[in-house]
């Protein structure tokens, strides 16, 4: 293993959990970044995790029609559309979302939106690609 490597994920995973974008808002990315990469363990890590923080089964049942149910404030769907679109385009955000985003979010709170999806990004992948689970986030 690679201990160093463990402390600096760690220290980001803790810098991203902290932070004033809604901890629900986050954790329905990181749900939404692991089903789009088709990492079932991290998906059921992720639930667990949105559930422990509040987020209601039906937003959980409703992610894949997030644009058009009730269950999501405005906020929570520009967010997720932001997580759909870095997973599937990493060259960046189109300027259009991006002024969506702004509508919601002050540039502190994009970062770490984008710092959450990243890093969500980046485990499901690592996870995928050593076919291993993550640590659960209890």
């Amino acid at each position: 293993m690679r201990p160093n490597l463990a402390r600096t994920l760690a220290s980001h995973d803790r810098a991203v959990g902290e932070g004033s974008v809604d901890p629900q808002t986050k954790a329905l990315c990181a749900v939404m970044v692991a089903w789009l990469n088709a990492c079932e363990r991290c998906v059921e890590n992720n639930l667990d995790a949105a559930k422990s923080l509040g987020v209601s089964q039906d937003a959980l049942d409703a992610l894949e029609r997030y644009t058009e149910s009730d269950a999501f404030t405005p906020a929570q769907r520009v967010a997720l559309e932001a997580a759909v679109a870095i997973t599937r385009e990493p060259r960046g955000i189109s300027p259009v979302l991006r002024d969506r985003l702004t509508a919601h979010y002050h540039e502190g709170q994009i970062v770490e939106l984008v710092a959450t999806i990243g890093l969500h990004n980046y485990l499901t992948r690592a996870s995928n690609a050593f076919r291993t689970a993550l640590p659960s986030n209890e």
